[in-house]
């Protein structure tokens, strides 16, 4: 295949679109990063040969897209009993521990559900009964501090309360509910032992860590032929008015600088920093696992143990700048209903702002970002997959828009504006 294909960003969306896009016949392959290495913010800081995760990324098992991908370049997985867990109040305000559902268990017999007013996060949780819907609301206010009527409501899924577990309802109408109307079993869900679900029974971490999944991508990247620049802070309007006739461009990167250069107003954007803090521990429990909070309570809303270096380490990802002398605790209880945790030396700490949470602006703008693109520049202007938060999500949709690509007419350049 002729032409050059940029792509910008060196995280995981822009390695898999370097992947795919040799797969599909492109030689002329570019991939800029900012960094002097690959991975985005998926890649962790290391000390003293562990790694210093900021929060619980897993792959699938065996047989996903993504995994067999990367494995199919020479990425080496191993596969896990996927254990995880919540912790949540009763209505007396007991705390409740729900094994295999990482969602918040809510003491509610109702099954009522109704259609959302809109599209924010709001109308999301109204459409749930009233102690459900109170009781997520505080989780939320709790865990962003912001307006939810100005979130969209997919900033769900990343808060992990797209589904609610009603524990008071009788668990035969749940799954039959679930079953019979598409909405129900968009917002209910129910642990996996009492489904006997087994979608997620195994996930999958690579083996020897992050670092060494994107040691391996870069070598194989570069066994390809692709051109990895590191250090390489492309500019949009660079981007733009490079662009020639059958080149195509991949935005992997963040898309908040295209807005300007096209003449669009930059939509308002919700941003909240997290505070991480990763202790040495000693667990009696399964390994990996991890538990989130759903109480609205401390400062930790997941802890997160796993291996690394030859050690087991858990950390704390926080809504606020931590108690240290009652983080521990915390951790503890967070994590006691898998087993028995004592926590070491503090190895790391730090703040981490993350763009996750979409307001209903963001949506919107990157609509209207989305249209000008294609109208400017056809189909050889391929978006990051910028909304989905799951990473099968963000595979499928970048694939289809290198497929698409591929087969589009040849575009030319573009006017820029502003």
């Amino acid at each position: 295949m002729s032409g050059r294909i940029r792509i910008v960003g060196g995280g995981l969306t822009g390695i898999m679109a370097a992947f795919e896009a040799h797969r599909l016949g492109w030689r002329d392959i570019e991939l800029h990063e900012r960094f002097d290495a690959l991975g985005g913010v998926a890649r962790p800081k290391v000390v003293n040969g562990a790694e210093m995760r900021d929060g619980c990324v897993y792959f699938g098992p065996e047989g996903d897209a993504l995994v067999e991908r990367l494995k199919s370049h020479g990425a080496v997985f191993e596969t896990f009993d996927n254990r995880f867990g919540s912790l949540s109040l009763d209505g007396a305000g007991k705390r409740v521990f729900t094994w295999d559902f990482g969602g918040p268990a809510v003491d509610c017999a109702s099954l009522r559900i109704a259609r959302p007013a809109g599209d924010s996060l709001a109308d999301r949780i109204a459409a749930y009964p009233s102690p459900i819907a109170e009781t997520l609301a505080e989780y939320c206010r709790w865990h962003l501090g912001a307006d939810l009527a100005a979130l969209h409501g997919d900033a769900a899924i990343p808060l992990a309360v797209n589904r609610v577990y009603p524990a008071g309802a009788e668990t035969p109408a749940l799954i039959a509910l679930k079953a019979s109307n598409p909405w129900a079993d968009e917002l209910y869900g129910v642990p996996r032992g009492l489904s006997g679900r087994t979608a997620n029974v195994t996930a999958s971490l690579p083996a020897g860590g992050f670092t060494a999944l994107f040691g391996t991508c870069r070598r194989s990247l570069q066994d390809l032929g692709v051109q990895i620049r590191f250090e390489s802070l492309i500019s949009p309007r660079q981007v733009m008015a490079e662009h020639a006739e059958g080149d195509t461009v991949v935005w992997a990167a963040n898309p908040t600088p295209l807005f300007k250069p096209l003449g669009l107003s930059t939509p308002s954007l919700v941003k909240k920093s997290f505070f991480t803090y990763v202790f040495e521990a000693d667990f009696d429990g399964p390994c990996p696992v991890y538990v989130q909070n759903f109480t609205a309570k401390g400062d930790c809303f997941r802890a997160y143990l796993y291996e690394s270096g030859g050690k087991t380490l858990v950390v704390a990802e926080c809504v606020r700048e931590a108690d240290l002398r009652a983080l521990p605790g915390e951790i503890r209880g967070l994590l006691s209903g898998f087993g028995s945790l004592k926590t070491g030396a503090l190895l790391s700490s730090g703040a981490q702002p993350r763009w996750i949470y979409h307001s209903r602006d963001a949506i919107a703008g990157l609509g209207a970002l989305r249209r000008k693109l294609a109208e400017r520049f056809g189909a050889s202007f391929v978006c990051g997959a910028w909304e989905p938060y799951g990473k099968s999500a963000k595979l499928a949709e970048v694939d289809a828009a290198l497929a698409q690509a591929r087969n589009a007419p040849a575009a030319g350049g573009m006017a820029l504006t502003g």
